[in-house]
Formats: C-alpha cells, structure tokens, sequence
C-alpha cells in the first residue's frame, strides 16, 4: 500500500466499513502519512485522513477519530464493496471483532468472516 495524491481519486467515495482500533494499530497497518483535520465542519472530531492505493490498485479514503479511535474507510463508488475488503484484509490484519459496521453489499472474505463452531468432546463434558 501506498499513500496516493488526491488528484488520483476521481470519483465520490462511499462509506464501506469502520472499525475500532488504537493509534499504534493504525500507524502499523496503514504506514503512510496523514492529513491532520481538526475543522468541525469537516469532521465530527480531530481526526486523520488519507487517500491510499492497495498493492492491488483499489484506492480508498481513510478517516481515523482521533478521540473515537474509529476508522472509516470510503471507496469509490465504481469499486466493488467485497473485492476492496478482500483485497484489504490480505494487506492489514485487521480482527473481525474489531469491525464495528460494513456496507450490506460488502461481504466479509471467509478467512475473515468465517465463524468457527465446534462441540465439546464426549470426555469434556460434564456429568
């Protein structure tokens, strides 16, 4: 991944997911340098934003509260809600436990959305 120029965005960007996740996780899993914005009318909090392209070409707007610790991440409207999510989760390790909203028409890829269900063996179970 990598930090775009905002002429590289060429369309409205729609809101996909946000998640909740420290300012180290954020600076770990998005290496890149951010926009700081701290005028209310552009955000609801002092936040950080940027406009980043995945290793795989999917550009996506990124807002992070500052106060909130939540991430917003907005695509272009042409872009595919699943594809971007997958393409994502192969590049940031992001925990599903973390994941707080997505687009209904953003499905999760199954290395991620998978829930395992198991039963207790015979020998633990109590009597």
């Amino acid at each position: 991944m990598r930090a775009a120029k905002p002429n590289e965005l060429k369309t409205h960007a729609l809101p996909v997911l946000t998640a909740r996740i420290s300012e180290a996780e954020l600076a770990k899993w998005f290496p890149v340098a951010f926009q700081h914005i701290d005028d209310p009318q552009e955000a609801a909090e002092p936040s950080k934003a940027a406009l980043i392209k995945l290793d795989e070409g999917d550009y996506f707007v990124l807002y992070y509260g500052e106060t909130s610790n939540q991430l917003t991440l907005r695509i272009p409207e042409t872009t595919d809600g699943s594809a971007f999510l997958s393409a994502l989760l192969r590049e940031v390790p992001l925990p599903r436990t973390r994941i707080l909203w997505r687009r209904e028409d953003a499905r999760l890829p199954r290395h991620i959305a998978a829930h395992r269900v198991t039963a207790p063996s015979a020998r633990h179970r109590k009597r």
